[in-house]
């Protein structure tokens, strides 16, 4: 079944270079929407029922829900995060399935600003690989995304390294604190006698 689709996919026949070249604008598109903000350069390269699978497993459908998920990164009282800037580079060109119809996968190396917290200085910064993957659709002349997923390595990544630094440094401290305390206490008991 999926080789049959990949066997028609590969012999897609006529060149391609100005639908890689669209794609690649796209890219370059959403790419400074997300580090900016600006999520109305996205709106109009985005397909009516726009999905996105965000890297802590949050489905966000259109792109309201989008920069309603991404803003509450940066802005109100639970805000984590001062600044994200991702770097997605694709693994290769995209892989059309027909005439408008094509998925791409690839990395991006991310650095993340955060906000003081538990684990993090203010202005310390993070940076994580992550794997993403998007599905395209190819309106009349444009190029418009469809979906796009973001997954991490929950086992190792930065930000697991520095929760469990942190774990370990408040651990540490708390059998200190615990030592001194019980010093103290058997000496105030030695005395008693």
């Amino acid at each position: 079944m999926f080789g049959s689709g990949l066997a028609v996919a590969q012999t897609t026949p006529g060149p391609r270079d100005g639908d890689h070249e669209a794609l690649r604008a796209l890219m370059r598109t959403a790419t400074e929407a997300v580090n900016t903000r600006k999520f109305d350069l996205l709106a109009p390269q985005l397909q009516a029922g726009f999905t996105v699978i965000a890297v802590d497993n949050t489905k966000l459908v259109g792109v309201d829900a989008f920069r309603n998920y991404w803003n509450g990164l940066f802005d109100g009282p639970d805000a984590a995060l001062i600044a994200v800037e991702t770097r997605p580079v694709a693994d290769e060109l995209t892989l059309f399935l027909g005439d408008s119809v094509g998925v791409v996968y690839g990395t991006s190396e991310d650095t993340f600003t955060f906000r003081k917290n538990a684990v993090f200085k203010e202005g310390e910064k993070r940076s994580m690989k992550t794997r993403w993957s998007a599905a395209v659709v190819k309106e009349g002349d444009a190029w418009k995304l469809v979906n796009v997923h973001f997954s991490t390595n929950p086992f190792d990544n930065p930000m697991l390294d520095a929760a469990t630094a942190a774990v370990k440094w408040t651990a540490a401290l708390a059998g200190a604190a615990g030592l001194v305390l019980g010093l103290l206490l058997m000496g105030l008991l030695r005395r008693r006698r």
